[in-house]
């Protein structure tokens, strides 16, 4: 992620130049602007030309940040799981909060903002699946998930309570598979369920995997 993504980071901006740190302002008012139009108007009705009204600059200058309006709902997310980053952070050390705490501390948290942001997650997740690989591999790399996983697998790792045959980086990127399918299937059609038990689940099953073992009970629906 580049320094401009984390201009909303006050530490991270009081490190840029001051030509980065006006970029880096005007990206964020853009995008400030575009959240609150998408908010009111929904995403079609939230055009380049209003947002741009709003932001105080020009369609192009958007377009120059922005490529898609997809491409602004990524940033957003992103920005989310930053902020979740630091709170993350701020829980270690704690007995309590071992990795394995720390992956199913993070699943609930992305509930929470799955359940919050539903009219959201549609358009993200088609940007993470664009067929234009460019489009794709740009809002998988923007956003900071599997490094957010990868670290609280390390936890884990080191702790005894995951396999260590299989790198942190190949888990995390599993793991980050389990969520996007899990929001995207809740967000499109199993919105009858809480989200939160279906993260639960997903996580559960990533975690154990699927052979049967004698603690095993009956199946589940």
């Amino acid at each position: 992620m580049s320094a401009t993504d984390v201009v909303w980071n006050e530490d991270a901006a009081a490190q840029l130049s001051p030509r980065e740190r006006q970029k880096a302002n005007r990206r964020a008012r853009i995008l400030e602007s575009a959240l609150e139009l998408i908010e009111q108007r929904g995403l079609k009705g939230a055009t380049f030309e209003l947002i741009a009204e709003r932001s105080g600059v020009s369609r192009g200058t958007v377009f120059n940040y922005f490529p898609n309006k997809e491409s602004m709902l990524v940033a957003h997310f992103a920005r989310q799981l930053e902020a979740l980053g630091h709170r993350v952070e701020a829980r270690r050390g704690a007995d309590s909060f071992g990795g394995l705490a720390e992956i199913a501390y993070l699943f609930e948290e992305l509930a929470d903002f799955v359940a919050a942001h539903r009219e959201l997650i549609l358009p993200i997740s088609f940007e993470l699946l664009s067929p234009n690989e460019e489009r794709s591999r740009a809002a998988f790399r923007a956003l900071p998930l599997v490094d957010l996983l990868r670290t609280a697998l390390k936890r884990a790792q080191a702790d005894g309570n995951v396999r260590r045959d299989y790198s942190a980086d190949r888990l995390a990127r599993t793991l980050a598979n389990v969520f996007f399918i899990t929001a995207l299937q809740w967000a499109a059609y199993r919105q009858d369920r809480s989200v939160h038990e279906e993260f639960r689940l997903a996580l559960t099953l990533g975690l154990d995997g699927l052979r049967v073992t004698a603690q095993d009970g009956q199946p589940a629906n």
